[in-house]
């Protein structure tokens, strides 16, 4: 730990000629790297599906920051919006800009953001070819894109958005899961290939952080608010390829791999097993709450019914 926080880390170049990427930036993480990358001097070009919210947060950080926000509002689920995002690349280059920083944030959880056993998603085909292109295809394309530009200048950071969910399968979110193993792994790998190039590559694995996909769960030692949880992140930048972060989180980090080393030494999956059941224990709960939804429900109904 120690010889890690002795490196250097990353050299912010924030200035009126520089820019920062971040897509699903209109609230939670995304929002937070937005906003704190601008305080270090970046112009932005914030990328989010929905107009009216990219509308409002450019509106913000504009008249906070007084940094200059380009928006666009793209649909990740859709594969017809990198020739979009490729023009106003070539914009910024023809108007000598730079894309110094990439913060792939845009990624989608499971309908509601609930457990649910795969057979039992909601429009499952569908929801299999959205999560798939949000959490995966958009990295890949947009690492594709802005990676050449880096290596040409020879500076750049990259910070790609994976989970806690990455260190361990976890049943009952097996797609999502799955989906940050790849953005783990792969930038991992391109971090070892374009490490000597000058051009810095990331992978964040948060646990839980108050946002909307957590239900915004009480801030406290474990769960960070978006505004702490990115604080604490940018400071790993150039230090750690791979990093949780955030201190406490840091703990589920070596929990995982204590565990990972006795199921390996026992020849049983003890990590699968503990996942799975926390997991199915928080499904079970929903699934109860939402019956006495039901059965209420129909039971205010059928009062009113008898009343009239």
């Amino acid at each position: 730990m120690w010889r890690i926080w002795c490196r250097r880390g990353f050299e912010w170049r924030g200035g009126p000629h520089t820019w920062a990427v971040v897509t699903g930036c209109t609230d939670g993480i995304g929002l937070e790297y937005a906003r704190q990358l601008a305080s270090k001097g970046y112009n932005l070009l914030l990328v989010s599906r929905n107009p009216n919210k990219l509308a409002k947060v450019r509106h913000e950080i504009e008249s906070t920051y007084r940094c200059r926000c380009r928006v666009l509002a793209l649909d990740f689920s859709r594969t017809d919006v990198y020739d979009i995002i490729e023009k106003e690349f070539k914009r910024l280059e023809e108007m000598d800009e730079e894309i110094h920083v990439l913060v792939n944030n845009v990624s989608i959880c499971y309908p509601k953001e609930r457990p649910q056993y795969f057979t039992e998603i909601p429009n499952l085909s569908q929801f299999i070819e959205s999560i798939i292109n949000v959490n995966i295809n958009a990295c890949t394309r947009l690492m594709a894109l802005v990676l050449p530009r880096m290596v040409a200048k020879g500076r750049g950071a990259i910070i790609n958005l994976s989970s806690m969910s990455a260190l361990y399968p976890t049943p009952l979110l097996a797609i999502y899961s799955a989906t940050k193993v790849y953005i783990d792994y792969f930038t991992r790998c391109l971090h070892q290939e374009y490490k000597s190039k000058g051009v810095v590559i990331q992978s964040l694995i948060p646990a839980y952080v108050s946002t909307n996909m957590s239900h915004n769960m009480e801030p406290g030692m474990f769960v960070p608010t978006p505004h702490d949880f990115v604080n604490h992140a940018l400071k790993t930048v150039g230090r750690e390829s791979r990093t949780a972060a955030y201190f406490s989180q840091r703990i589920f980090v070596y929990h995982y791999y204590f565990y990972g080393f006795w199921s390996q030494a026992l020849g049983i999956d003890l990590c699968i097993h503990i996942t799975y059941s926390r997991m199915k224990s928080i499904y079970n709960r929903i699934t109860r709450d939402i019956k006495h939804e039901i059965i209420g429900s129909k039971d205010s109904e059928s009062t009113r019914i008898n009343l009239d």
